[in-house]
């Protein structure tokens, strides 16, 4: 029997990235802790998923070995699959709690976009369809990233869109809060597999981790951070998975009901994958929710390593600005800057339609920026050869933090990510890797 909301509650938004079903036992795990978080808190409840972990990465590399440049509608329909069979799964995992769920279609989120289809932004959010399916007591299961346009097709929000889905539902519901899962502690100084020193900020602001995710920071997507900023929505930012001990999954250091404790810079509780990196003290019996609240805090200093991204070298300044002008009104984030006497760009390696904006630049196949932010708003950048970006940025990082410049952690192995023994679900388990001559080098 599905638990019954308080009327006029404000709504719970939770969202899941493909970490979390990085295996099917992970929608039976998220299932479980919803139906806990919605009985306990008694209150609506929103669950917005991404896609299983590598599906969205393998129906990629499937286009690219089909096509150079396919069109922005086909890669939007392609790529909006995998969120479509997570809002499935985890639907059929509820069903099996004996809790009945809607499963949401694009065209039920309430969220407008406009934009390439595939890298669509979104413009409105009307809360009046999902609002209905909440309104008799049941789960609503929500795709992330994905939205529709004015004439109804679903719409890509962009790789890694799932947070923004979430926010803008938030926003839209007058949520207060919106607790967003991944596979890591929370907004780091610095990716703690590159910079083991790193540290996990327990609060920033919006500002803070905005300037974050402009430089290539792997947090809270920037159209997010945008969408809770006017609406005052406080993101946390929380790891998963959980350790399943006697009894309901419960997050880790999460006690029942928990919010976000808004502390100083801290390490505890940092968990990268399922390894706890500092443990989190017990307080009073109970442990401390972990994570980072993103809203209500300073600005933090932070290492960027743009590992993602290639760097290109133009001819000119104004050849460089025109390009960047143009790959920013595509939606993809790119960041300018001068080395060695070389006028640079990133672009994110194999995007869809960059290589016709770079045929008069030239790519630096072994150089990789890497970017420190200072708290007070100054960038630096340097490139330097990706077998040193590790070293440059624990460098610099050292320099940001000089507190945590003895610190004598071994350098981290390169993290693999998990990825689902399902998620060739829709394309199959044969190699379909793009041709040399159709990638974007």
């Amino acid at each position: 029997m599905s638990p019954r909301p308080t009327p006029g509650s404000r709504p719970l938004v939770l969202k899941f990235g493909g970490s979390a079903f990085a295996d099917l036992d992970g929608y039976h795990r998220v299932a479980r802790y919803a139906v806990r978080r919605s009985a306990e808190e008694e209150r609506p409840l929103v669950v917005v998923v991404s896609a299983m972990s590598g599906t969205t990465g393998r129906l990629q590399q499937t286009l690219d070995a089909l096509a150079a440049d396919p069109p922005a509608s086909a890669a939007a329909m392609l790529l909006t699959t995998g969120e479509t069979v997570s809002v499935a799964l985890l639907t059929a995992a509820l069903d099996a709690q004996g809790v009945a769920a809607h499963p949401v279609p694009a065209s039920g989120t309430g969220l407008l976009a406009e934009g390439p289809p595939d890298r669509a932004t979104v413009t409105s959010a009307d809360a009046a369809a999902l609002s209905r399916a909440l309104a008799d007591g049941r789960i609503a299961v929500v795709p992330g990233g994905q939205a529709v346009d004015a004439h109804g097709r679903t719409v890509m929000l962009g790789r890694n869109s799932s947070d923004l889905s979430a926010v803008a539902t938030a926003a839209m519901l007058g949520a207060d809060t919106c607790e967003l899962f991944s596979d890591v502690p929370g907004v780091c100084t610095a990716d703690p597999y590159l910079v083991p020193e790193a540290r996990t900020l327990s609060r920033i602001s919006y500002e803070g981790v905005r300037r974050m995710s402009r430089h290539g920071a792997k947090v809270v997507h920037e159209g997010a951070v945008q969408w809770a900023e006017r609406a005052r929505v406080r993101v946390w930012c929380r790891p998963f998975p959980w350790s399943e001990g006697a009894g309901a999954d419960t997050g880790v250091g999460e006690r029942s009901g928990a919010e976000p404790e808004e502390r100083g810079m801290a390490g505890e509780g940092a968990v990268v994958g399922d390894r706890v990196v500092v443990g989190d003290r017990a307080v009073g019996g109970e442990q401390r929710a972990v994570g980072t609240v993103v809203g209500a805090g300073p600005e933090a200093a932070a290492v960027v390593v743009h590992q993602g991204s290639g760097v290109w070298s133009f001819r000119s300044g104004r050849e460089r600005r025109a390009v960047a002008g143009r790959l920013r009104a595509e939606g993809l984030p790119v960041t300018e800057f001068d080395t060695a006497g070389e006028i640079c760009l990133t672009v994110p390696t194999g995007a869809r339609g960059a290589a016709r904006h770079l045929s008069g630049a030239r790519r630096l196949d072994d150089l990789c920026l890497v970017t420190a932010l200072h708290a007070d708003g100054r960038a630096d950048h340097i490139a330097v050869p990706r077998s040193e970006a590790a070293a440059e940025a624990r460098r610099r990082h050292a320099a940001l933090y000089p507190s945590l410049a003895g610190a004598t952690a071994p350098l981290a192995a390169p993290p693999v990510k998990a990825r689902s023994p399902h998620s060739d679900v829709l394309v199959g388990s044969g190699p379909a890797s793009a041709p040399e001559n159709q990638r974007v080098d």
